[in-house]
């Protein structure tokens, strides 16, 4: 594979886990939810993606080393297919509630999974796949997290339970 396409992937991911943490970090921080245990998680699957996106970033950067190109690679100005089916995807990480933001997020969980499992089919067998299917795992762990919390609102504040 062409190094300008495994660099088109990493900029996607690294660019999809942004997104999905300033998602859940804005979700930490809403007015309505006064769970501490529920802020407790998004918090961290804001961090889980923080961390995939550095590991994403150095992995190109450690590309770029081996490969001769520009010292200073210019701005990223457009995306990647997978990018563009992500927002195609219409992932929003949000609602007016707790319930519709739980929703959107199992949404948003199930949604960088799929897009994870396309960029693995792409790549050759080595050291960027073996790192794709160890982040997409954690996601998936995130996925169970999201969906656990849906499945026992006893966990969730009593404004919630009501509305279920």
């Amino acid at each position: 594979m062409e190094y300008q396409q495994i660099a088109e992937i990493l900029n996607d991911l690294s660019t999809i886990n942004r997104e999905r943490a300033k998602a859940y970090e804005e979700a930490s921080f809403l007015n309505f939810i006064f769970n501490l245990e529920l802020r407790g998680s998004f918090a961290l699957l804001a961090n889980q993606s923080r961390q995939n996106s550095f590991s994403l970033r150095q992995f190109l950067e450690q590309m770029q080393s081996h490969i001769p190109v520009p010292k200073k690679p210019l701005p990223q100005l457009s995306f990647g297919y997978l990018y563009n089916q992500w927002k195609e995807m219409g992932v929003s990480f949000s609602g007016p509630n707790i319930y519709d933001m739980l929703k959107s997020s199992e949404k948003g969980e199930e949604a960088i999974q799929v897009i994870y499992n396309h960029a693995i089919e792409q790549l050759p067998a080595g050291d960027l796949q073996y790192l794709l299917e160890t982040q997409l795992r954690g996601l998936q762990t995130s996925h169970s997290i999201v969906k656990g919390i849906l499945n026992h609102p006893q966990k969730l504040p009593q404004k919630m339970k009501k509305s279920i």
